[in-house]
């Protein structure tokens, strides 16, 4: 069924590293136009530094500076994606930030960077994602990456990344509401949430979470981004006439 989704067109926020950068690689391996968002320069070299070390591939991978926590930049560049492809066929939603703090004692403006992303951004690109969707033929399929967290409070010894962990509970309830706007309007758009268990990546290390360091990851079982890769692949995969709505995983005996 990947045979479908060729030469269709996927946006993917967080492109630059990390899960974000593995999806849009192997997408991009698949045969998709794959547009990498990310909202600074800096990041948008770096999804070019990625595309230069693939080397010929079957696709195309396309960096785009976008930051979706600002209205203007995500209808510049949807605007621009339906101008030159007609629309979006695939929205996979990864960019997500984090910071280590309590609710109650956590710092304001980091709060305020969090929400803008994880969750206005979240909205707000899903919405300009879904209207780009229906300039084609509204025949598409939005991808949430979620958490564990966006279920179930691991046990931590410490939790302390508790408004990452808000919004990914934000997460998994748009993914439902989502489901049930496009049943009642008869929009033919599929929705998935995908929720890994414990990933190595860097979003740890640059919320501040210190406990999640490489002797963690080297002592214990972890998912990898390619894991999370071959999942998002695996629901691409799945027949047209299928809904998958949720997938949970972990890394074999993983802890949390």
């Amino acid at each position: 069924m990947m045979k479908y989704w060729n030469k269709k067109v996927a946006v993917v926020t967080g492109a630059a590293h990390g899960i974000g950068a593995q999806i849009a690689e192997d997408l991009a391996k698949a045969g998709l136009i794959v547009i990498g968002f990310e909202p600074t320069e800096e990041k948008v070299d770096e999804i070019l530094i990625n595309l230069n070390k693939l080397g010929k591939i079957e696709g195309q991978l396309i960096p785009c500076k976008c930051d979706i926590s600002k209205d203007q930049e995500l209808k510049h560049a949807f605007e621009g994606i339906v101008k030159v492809y007609g629309g979006i066929d695939v929205l996979i939603n990864n960019a997500a930030i984090g910071k280590e703090g309590f609710i109650c004692t956590g710092n304001l403006n980091d709060f305020k960077n969090i929400i803008d992303t994880n969750i206005y951004g979240l909205i707000a690109c899903t919405h300009f994602g879904i209207e780009s969707m229906m300039k084609k033929n509204g025949f598409g399929q939005i991808i949430n990456i979620n958490s564990i967290c966006g279920h179930y409070m691991p046990p931590f010894a410490e939790p302390k990344i508790n408004l990452y962990i808000t919004s990914k509970r934000v997460m998994t309830v748009l993914n439902t509401l989502l489901k049930n706007e496009f049943k009642s309007l008869n929009r033919k758009i599929k929705v998935t949430s995908v929720s890994p268990g414990i990933v190595r990546t860097g979003i740890f290390k640059t919320a501040g979470i210190e406990f999640l360091d490489e002797d963690f990851f080297n002592k214990n079982p972890h998912l990898t981004p390619k894991d999370v890769s071959n999942v998002v692949l695996m629901i691409l995969a799945a027949p047209r006439g299928i809904q998958v709505n949720e997938v949970i995983f972990h890394a074999l005996h993983e802890i949390y």
